[in-house]
C-alpha cells in the first residue's frame, strides 16, 4: 500500500518514490545531490550544504504514468511548467515540506544534453555513476556544492571501464567524443577539480587519489576517437556558444 504523505528525510523520500514506482513496474532513478549523498554515504564526508530538492530520471514516453504516480504520493504538479516541458522535464512540489521534485524524462538537458535514461536499469535506485558524475561535469558555472559532490564521488569510487561501483570512463569518453561542446565543458571542469574550493582542503592522501582518478578520466577522453562533426566544431571553438543556459524554476 502506498503512503499518501511524504517523509522528512530527503534521501528516504527519494527512495520511497523509487520503491513505489518499482512496485508498479515503472523505472524511476535518483539523480542530483540526493544520489551523490546515497552513493558516498559512510565513505567520504566534505563540507556541503544538504540537498534541498529531489531529482529523478525516467525513460522517455513515461511522463504521464510517472506524473500520476508522483501526485498520488502527495506532490502537486507545476502545471504551467509541465505543459511546456512535459516531454523532457517535469516539476512537482511537496506542499507539506516546501520541497521541489524534478523529473528528467528520457534525456538530461541543462548546460548540455545527456542521454541519461539509456542505462537506467543498470542500478536499482540511482542513475549509474558515470552519468551521475556527468550531470556535474557538464555544469559551466560550478558552485562549491557541485565541486564537493564530484570530489566525494571520485574519492570514494574507482574509475575504469566497468559500471556498478566503478565510474565508467569509457562511457564518459564516448559521449565527449561526439559532442565538442560537452567535451570542452567536461575537460574544463575536470581541470578545476584538481584545485580545492575555499571552504575545504582535501588531505594529501585523498588529494592524490582524486587527482589520479581525474587523470585517468582525462586520458580516456583524450584517447577516444573523435567524430568528424566533433573535429569540425572544434575548429570554431568558443567563438560560438558551446552550451545553453539552463532554465531554472523558482
Amino acid at each position: 500500500m502506498q503512503l499518501s504523505t511524504t517523509i522528512a528525510d530527503i534521501a528516504g523520500e527519494a527512495q520511497r518514490v523509487v520503491s513505489a514506482a518499482t512496485d508498479q513496474g515503472t523505472v524511476v532513478r535518483i539523480s542530483g545531490g540526493v544520489a551523490f549523498q546515497l552513493r558516498v554515504r559512510g565513505r567520504v564526508e566534505l563540507p556541503r550544504a544538504p540537498a534541498k530538492d529531489i531529482d529523478l530520471v525516467v525513460p522517455g514516453g513515461t511522463e504521464r504514468r510517472v506524473s500520476k504516480l508522483v501526485t498520488g504520493l502527495g506532490y502537486d504538479a507545476e502545471k504551467a511548467f509541465n505543459a511546456r516541458h512535459g516531454e523532457t522535464r517535469l516539476m512537482f512540489w511537496d506542499p507539506a515540506r516546501d520541497r521541489k521534485l524534478e523529473i528528467f524524462v528520457g534525456t538530461f538537458l541543462m548546460c548540455h544534453q545527456l542521454p541519461i535514461a539509456r542505462r537506467l536499469r543498470l542500478e536499482r535506485e540511482t542513475v549509474p555513476l558515470a552519468e551521475l558524475l556527468l550531470t556535474k561535469l557538464q555544469i559551466v558555472e560550478l558552485n562549491e556544492k557541485d565541486v564537493a559532490d564530484m570530489h566525494m564521488l571520485l574519492a570514494s569510487h574507482e574509475v575504469g571501464s566497468a559500471d556498478g561501483e566503478v565510474i565508467n570512463t569509457e562511457l564518459i569518453a564516448q559521449l565527449c567524443a561526439v559532442d565538442w561542446g560537452l567535451h570542452h565543458t567536461v575537460t574544463r571542469t575536470l581541470s578545476r577539480l584538481h584545485t580545492d574550493p575555499p571552504s575545504y582542503r582535501l588531505d594529501p592522501g585523498l588529494r592524490k587519489v582524486v587527482d589520479g582518478r581525474i587523470d585517468r578520466i582525462e586520458q580516456a577522453i583524450d584517447r577516444y576517437p573523435k567524430t568528424v562533426a566533433w573535429r569540425l566544431r572544434s575548429k570554431v571553438g568558443e567563438r560560438v556558444p558551446w552550451y545553453v543556459q539552463p532554465e531554472e524554476f523558482e
